[in-house]
């Protein structure tokens, strides 16, 4: 049964939010000096997952988030704003209710 929310890896485009933070996130780590090998290892995950984070390929996991942000560096407060962030660019946004109805193509226009 479905919530509404769209499934993980449903083709959505990414929301502007989840595009400006996983730039942040990209700079963060190159400013900590860390490769995405670097990234990976905190993590336990492969290098194309951190790739496919900061390129707002795919969600942000909150945890990831502030497990990645901790190992840069960052401060909590910097880390607990990043998170509240990530977590409103993972909600649905508006035009979800109506994505029954828009063509496929549109919904990279409202996003």
């Amino acid at each position: 049964m479905s919530d509404g929310r769209p499934a993980a890896g449903s083709g959505s485009a990414p929301t502007v939010l989840r595009m400006i933070l996983g730039r942040r996130l990209q700079e963060r780590r190159q400013d900590a000096g860390a490769s995405l090998e670097d990234a990976a290892r905190t993590l336990r995950v492969g290098p194309l997952t951190i790739r496919r984070l900061e390129k707002a390929e795919v969600a942000l996991k909150p945890l990831y988030v502030e497990k990645l942000l901790e190992s840069y560096g960052a401060d909590q407060q910097e880390v607990e704003e990043f998170v509240v962030l990530a977590e409103r660019a993972n909600e649905p946004g508006w035009w979800h209710t109506y994505r029954d109805v828009l063509p496929n193509w549109f919904s990279a226009y409202v996003s």
